[in-house]
């Protein structure tokens, strides 16, 4: 299922934190995706996301099918189990000079699409670290509340559920190499807490060794006893939430007066929910694009904040139109504002990432064209191989061989 996101909640006051003292030369740039599409072609269905409840992806209008969103992925909707298509975008990310991703979690029980979710969540990994990307965990505590609900975890025993999913990070995310840490502690966020209250979740979090730096929304992260805040595109009751609201937000997590960790920083390029239109629900509310402007704004005032890390809200989420991987509505536009910042200083690497940045996706049309030819199969991933080591002119010149061949 959707998670029932408390983001209306969001623009409340943030509260002081204990005091640390850092510093970084360049953020670490992560993007917050979400593990949890289906295909027909690879699943058999198209799932939850795709649809919400009153669309049918296997009806082609002007060569788009009817997806739940406002938007389209140039590489068409996409299975989140396919190897392809997560190695596309873990290149996309790559190539834009994206550090790693912070992956949208439910825990490794089984209900909804929780364990489907988590499945997909290992198959990104291994494609994350194919990469030399790193990754964080978001997890999402809603999820303990449902369970219980369902029958699948007792209503006394929602700790001892929390318990087993935190000591399963520590067991095989948290000691990962490429798992994101910072003063050697791995970093764990957590959208709220939702479901726990007060310090229940930080104590949770104490019990496995190294304990984790737990991260929670801003107006949730002083209660909870969380080391620091991250933030979130800050929509709240179905309304438009205007340039000036939203900077004046982005003010309060990067306060400078907060003796507190630096909050992650927040970079978003929109909000245009597609609930009412696919669930009959309303809105959470919108922020306009105002073309590339809120990317811009939102990129440059992370990168001057204080934050060590700055997270990209989202790579993926098309139910809520905060994307910022390739569409047919924005093309590559903001992948390509990443590199501009991310390579201001290296126009040279900034020339060669740019001219690199369709390869991924030419590949995966071209693996999901496949005849089933041995030997063309062979060249598809010897062009994988290629851009994984960086060599985009070889992978460029087979695939242009490739390509004209068709």
């Amino acid at each position: 299922m959707f998670s029932l996101r408390l983001i209306w909640l969001i623009l409340a006051g943030i509260g002081a934190l204990p005091a640390v003292v850092w510093a970084q030369e360049k953020p670490l740039v992560l993007t917050h995706y979400m593990p949890w599409f289906n295909s027909k072609q690879v699943s058999g269905d198209w799932g939850w996301h795709w649809k919400l409840k009153n669309r049918n992806p296997d009806k082609v209008i002007d060569g788009k099918r009817e997806i739940a969103s406002h938007y389209y992925p140039l590489m068409d909707p996409y299975d989140s189990s396919d190897p392809d298509a997560l190695d596309c975008h873990v290149l996309l990310m790559k190539i834009a000079g994206i550090d790693g991703v912070i992956i949208d979690w439910y825990g490794i029980e089984e209900h909804w699409d929780y364990g489907v979710n988590h499945q997909n969540t290992l198959a990104i990994i291994k494609s994350i670290k194919k990469a030399g990307l790193k990754y964080a965990i978001c997890y999402e505590d809603q999820t303990v509340g449902h369970l219980i609900k369902a029958g699948k975890v007792k209503g006394d025993d929602g700790i001892t559920h929390a318990s087993d999913v935190i000591r399963y990070l520590a067991n095989n995310c948290f000691s990962d190499a490429n798992y994101v840490r910072l003063d050697g502690r791995p970093v764990l966020l957590v959208f709220g807490p939702q479901y726990f209250s007060g310090r229940q979740l930080k104590e949770i979090c104490e019990d496995v060794k190294p304990s984790p730096l737990l991260y929670a929304l801003p107006h949730l992260a002083a209660n909870s006893g969380a080391d620091g805040a991250f933030g979130w595109p800050p929509v709240t009751g179905g309304k438009e939430i205007l340039p000036k609201q939203w900077n004046e937000y982005l003010d309060r997590l990067y306060q400078p007066e907060l003796d507190a960790r630096p909050a992650i920083g927040t970079v978003f390029p929109q909000f245009h929910d597609y609930y009412q239109e696919g669930e009959g629900r309303p809105s959470f509310g919108s922020i306009a694009s105002q073309g590339k402007e809120t990317f811009k704004t939102t990129i440059r005032r992370a990168w001057d904040s204080k934050s060590e890390i700055i997270q990209i809200a989202t790579w993926n989420d098309y139910g809520e139109g905060t994307m910022i991987e390739p569409t047919r509505e924005f093309g590559y536009q903001f992948l390509k504002l990443i590199q501009n910042q991310i390579f201001a200083k290296d126009s040279a690497k900034l020339e060669i990432s740019r001219s690199a940045l369709e390869l991924p996706i030419r590949l995966y049309k071209l693996q999901k064209a496949e005849t089933g030819q041995q030997s063309r199969a062979a060249k598809l991933a010897d062009v994988s191989k290629l851009l994984f080591q960086g060599n985009y002119k070889s992978a460029k010149e087979e695939l242009d061989r490739l390509e004209s061949s068709n």
